[in-house]
């Protein structure tokens, strides 16, 4: 039996970080997973003003200023998307003018609906790039629009829940709370969830008065230690490692009622196990999408992947580059306007498989190594973005 410790989850980390900088006292955020995101995140909290001292198992948390004033003339986040969308939400409440930078895979990443949001509500915002993306330049001007006191503002559905996520979190800072009005469907909706629960574990409840409405109140964060469960899409990576090898895996310490949408993998995988065809809804669990497709690939009967085409839009198209790079090794696949199908086929290697330094793509790939002989994976350090350990773990099953 293999045993194999998760990482921290990264939503939660990123979640926690924010929350933690809100409050006027210290926290510590214990167990987080310390990756590029996580480093991303508390850069540009500390621009902003906040103190983190980063340990070993812990990060001491000091918040963030009251006013928070624009600490310099921009901050630089790389790839990673939930920092650009979450300090973004911030602009609201920073006093001065700053510009959020990143990489140029993140900056085809849209936003327009957050953005569009923060001008409501007076955020002069300009789009640096291609509209609606990173990187974009922020200051406060005029007045925001109330409602009994309180903010309001609309927030068109998207590509991302992390735009609602967003504007949740720096709800709590403003004088007399903040109330969104979502107008249309949004992706990933567990991944609200998860900030509505990381809000409630610093004492801030959120109104849902009527479908796509939610309050927030004004609330300052207050919770002297916060901490970060395992990663549910981590977990996948090792439970499809058992089920593409045969070798019994046990992942430790596994919350099974969390909130994180990916806590389905396993019932994904019974699915896998049986004789096909079968369709996979990815709506709410979309980071998934990559290590389902490295199984499907050797599952008996087809595989229909639906309720993703937002997968276009995150680090890589992660559509578009498993058919293509897959293909290579003989696997027969057909894109879909809402996912992508996946037919059982010979597969052989040698190839070299590009990633487009999605980490994720590059872990689904190193999955499908441990089938096919000959398989190289290329810029495999990108998986430092979640999970800094995978290629030690895969090993295990080799």
């Amino acid at each position: 039996m293999i045993e194999i410790h998760i990482p921290s989850s990264k939503s939660v980390t990123q979640r926690g970080l924010i929350l933690a900088a809100l409050g006027d006292r210290p926290c510590r955020v214990s167990r987080p997973l310390d990756c590029d995101d996580s480093r991303a995140m508390a850069r540009g909290l500390t621009a902003l003003g906040a103190e983190i001292d980063i340990g070993v198992g812990a990060w001491e948390v000091r918040p963030l200023p009251n006013p928070i004033a624009a600490g310099g003339p921009s901050m630089h986040l790389g790839n990673a998307g939930t920092a650009v969308r979450f300090l973004t939400g911030l602009a609201s409440l920073i006093e001065g003018r700053f510009t959020i930078e990143c990489d140029e895979a993140m900056t085809r990443r849209p936003m327009p609906s957050l953005l569009a949001a923060l001008s409501s509500f007076g955020v002069s915002v300009e789009e640096l790039g291609r509209p609606g993306c990173p990187p974009v330049r922020f200051s406060r001007v005029g007045a925001e629009t109330r409602v009994g006191g309180r903010t309001s503002v609309t927030l068109r559905a998207g590509g991302s829940s992390q735009e609602l996520s967003a504007l949740l979190l720096a709800g709590c800072r403003h004088p007399g709370g903040l109330e969104i009005d979502v107008r249309g469907e949004l992706p990933s909706m567990p991944y609200v969830e998860l900030t509505l629960q990381a809000m409630r574990s610093f004492g801030v409840e959120v109104e849902q008065p009527s479908s796509g409405v939610f309050r927030v109140p004004r609330a300052v964060p207050d919770l002297p230690e916060f901490e970060v469960e395992p990663d549910w899409s981590s977990a996948s990576y090792p439970l499809a490692a058992s089920f593409l090898t045969g070798k019994q895996a046990r992942v430790v310490g596994m919350v099974e009622d969390s909130a994180q949408g990916d806590r389905i993998f396993p019932e994904i995988l019974d699915s896998l196990a049986n004789p096909g065809p079968r369709e996979v809804d990815l709506t709410d669990a979309p980071d998934l999408a990559p290590t389902v497709i490295a199984c499907a690939l050797f599952a008996e009967g087809e595989t229909r992947i639906s309720g993703a085409a937002h997968l276009r839009i995150k680090e890589s198209d992660r559509i578009g580059v498993p058919i293509r790079e897959l293909r290579k090794l003989g696997a027969e696949m057909e894109e879909r306007p809402d996912g992508l199908v996946v037919r059982p086929a010979p597969l052989a290697g040698p190839a070299e498989l590009d990633p487009a330094r999605d980490h994720r793509m590059a872990m689904a790939f190193g999955l499908v190594s441990l089938r096919v002989d000959g398989v190289r994976v290329l810029f495999p350090d990108c998986v430092s973005k979640s999970y800094p350990e995978f290629w030690e773990m895969l090993e295990a099953f080799r």
